[in-house]
């Protein structure tokens, strides 16, 4: 079996993660090898990269409500 063969059986990135080492001599040039290592990886609901554009603010409390307040 050929070391693309036995890299397209993982399903997990933990498997991955394990055997990378394995694959040291793996075709990185190879679309379909690409796609297959991106799949592995996990993916983030909320990254706070949307579009472009981070979007990351910072809050104070007011004194008068307690309440936190975006500063921007």
């Amino acid at each position: 079996m050929s070391l693309k063969e036995e890299f397209m059986k993982i399903t997990t990135y933990e498997e991955w993660d394990k055997r990378r080492h394995e694959f040291k001599g793996l075709d990185a040039g190879d679309m379909e090898v690409r796609k297959h290592l991106n799949e592995l990886y996990p993916t983030a609901d909320i990254s706070g990269y949307e579009k472009g554009i981070v979007k990351d603010y910072f809050y104070k409390i007011d004194e008068i409500t307690g309440k936190r307040v975006k500063i921007f």
